[in-house]
C-alpha cells in the first residue's frame, strides 16, 4: 500500500516537472508569437509635429502714391498750343504747364469793355437828365413830378446796367487769363493728358500732379483683414537697396471694390521708403495677429466624429495618445490650420479614428513609415 502511494507521488512529481519543462520552453516562444502578431501588438502610428504657420505676416504689393493728386485742367475751353513740362517733371507751385489760344478770349473780353463802355455813356447821359427835371421840379416850372420820376427811373437803369457791363467784362478778363495753366503747389507731373493742337472742354483733365509731401504705399486688402487706423507695418520699395521702413496706416476705404472686393488701404511710408520715386512697386507685411496662434498639421490627424473636433497628441513619456480639442481656422489641400495645439507638440498623423484616449501605441520610425 505504501509502495503504491509511494509510486503516485512520483508520478505526480514527473508530471509537474514535465509541464514545468514544458512551459520554459515553449512560453517564450508564444510570447515572442503573439508580440509579432499586429493584432494583439499596440497599434503602430505615424506622428507630425505641429509647425508654427508662418502666415501671421502677410504681405501685400502695391505702388508709390502721393497723399494729394491733383488732376489739372484749364477752366476755359480751347486749343491746346504749347505743352511745357513732361511726365516725371518736377514743378514748383505758379509754374506755367500749358497754353491755350487766347484769341478768342482776347476779342470776347474787348466786346465785354465795349459793352461797359457804352453803358457808361449811358449812364452820363441820364444822370444829366435827372439833375435837369430835378432843378426844373424844384423851381416849378413845366416838368412834372411824373416826367422827374421817369428820368430817375432811367438813372438807376443806367446805374444797374453799367454794374452788371462792368461785371462781365471782369469776368472775361478772369477768362482771357485762365489761357495759362499753372501748377496749384510743388509737386511731380504724373501723367500728361493733353498736347498741342488738341481742343479741350473747361474742366478736362490735361496734367495729373502728385504734390509735393509725404508718400503713401497704396495696397488692397481682403475682406478677412481689416487693421485698425494708426497700426504699424513693414515696407520695403522692390529694387530699391535700403528702402524700406516702417508704415503707418492712414486711411482704410469703407466700401469694397465691385469688381475684386477688395478694401484700398494708404499707409504713410517712414524712414528711407519715405523718398521712394512714384509708382515704385512696394511690399507692405502686416502682422495678422489673429494667426499668431495657429499651428498646422496634417488633414488626417484630425478627428471629427460629429459631436467633437480634436487631434491625438502623442505623450512620449507614456507612449500614450491623449485627445485634444481644436478649433479649425482654415484647411488647406493636405495642412489644416487649427488652435488648440501648441507648437512642437507631436500628434497623430494618420489613423486617428481607430484611438482611444489613453491608449498606448507605438511611433513609427522612418524605415517603418517607408515600408
Amino acid at each position: 500500500m505504501k509502495r503504491k502511494h509511494v509510486l503516485t507521488f512520483v508520478g505526480l512529481v514527473a508530471a509537474a516537472a514535465a509541464a514545468g519543462a514544458f512551459f520554459l520552453v515553449f512560453e517564450p516562444a508564444r510570447r515572442e508569437a503573439e508580440a509579432a502578431d499586429p493584432r494583439t501588438a499596440s497599434p503602430l502610428v505615424r506622428v507630425a509635429e505641429a509647425a508654427r504657420t508662418g502666415t501671421a505676416e502677410r504681405s501685400f504689393t502695391g505702388a508709390v502714391a502721393s497723399r494729394v493728386q491733383s488732376n489739372l485742367g484749364f477752366r476755359v475751353p480751347g486749343k491746346i498750343l504749347e505743352r511745357m513740362v513732361d511726365v516725371g517733371q518736377q514743378v514748383r507751385q505758379g509754374q506755367a504747364l500749358m497754353r491755350i489760344d487766347e484769341t478768342d478770349l482776347q476779342l470776347a473780353l474787348t466786346a465785354k469793355r465795349n459793352t461797359a463802355a457804352a453803358a457808361r455813356a449811358v449812364l452820363i447821359q441820364v444822370q444829366a437828365d435827372e439833375k435837369r427835371y430835378a432843378a426844373l421840379v424844384k423851381n416849378g416850372l413845366a416838368a412834372t413830378p411824373q416826367r422827374y420820376e421817369q428820368a430817375k427811373a432811367a438813372l438807376d437803369t443806367a446805374m444797374a446796367q453799367l454794374a452788371a457791363a462792368e461785371a462781365e467784362a471782369e469776368v472775361a478778363e478772369n477768362a482771357a487769363s485762365y489761357t495759362v495753366l499753372l501748377a496749384d503747389s510743388d509737386g511731380i507731373v504724373i501723367d500728361t493728358l493733353g498736347d498741342p493742337g488738341q481742343v479741350v472742354a473747361a474742366g478736362q483733365t490735361v496734367i495729373q500732379l502728385a504734390q509735393a509731401g509725404p508718400r503713401e504705399a497704396v495696397v488692397w486688402l481682403p475682406e478677412t483683414l481689416r487693421p485698425k487706423i494708426g497700426s504699424e507695418a513693414q515696407a520695403s520699395v522692390y529694387g530699391g537697396e535700403g528702402l524700406s521702413g516702417k508704415a503707418r496706416l492712414r486711411q482704410i476705404s469703407d466700401s469694397a471694390d465691385p469688381q475684386t472686393r477688395t478694401y484700398e488701404a494708404r499707409y504713410i511710408l517712414e524712414g528711407n521708403a519715405a523718398s521712394a520715386p512714384i509708382g515704385s512697386t512696394v511690399t507692405i507685411r502686416i502682422l495678422d495677429a489673429d494667426r499668431q496662434s495657429e499651428v498646422a498639421v496634417p488633414v488626417g490627424a484630425i478627428l471629427d466624429d460629429g459631436s467633437r473636433t480634436g487631434v491625438w497628441v502623442v505623450d512620449n513619456t507614456s507612449s500614450s495618445v491623449k485627445f485634444t480639442p481644436i478649433e479649425v481656422k482654415r484647411i488647406g489641400e493636405e495642412t489644416a490650420f487649427v488652435i488648440g495645439v501648441g507648437v512642437g507638440q507631436q500628434v497623430v498623423a494618420l489613423g486617428a479614428h481607430l484611438l482611444e484616449n489613453g491608449a498606448t501605441v507605438r511611433v513609427a520610425s522612418q524605415q517603418e513609415v517607408t515600408k
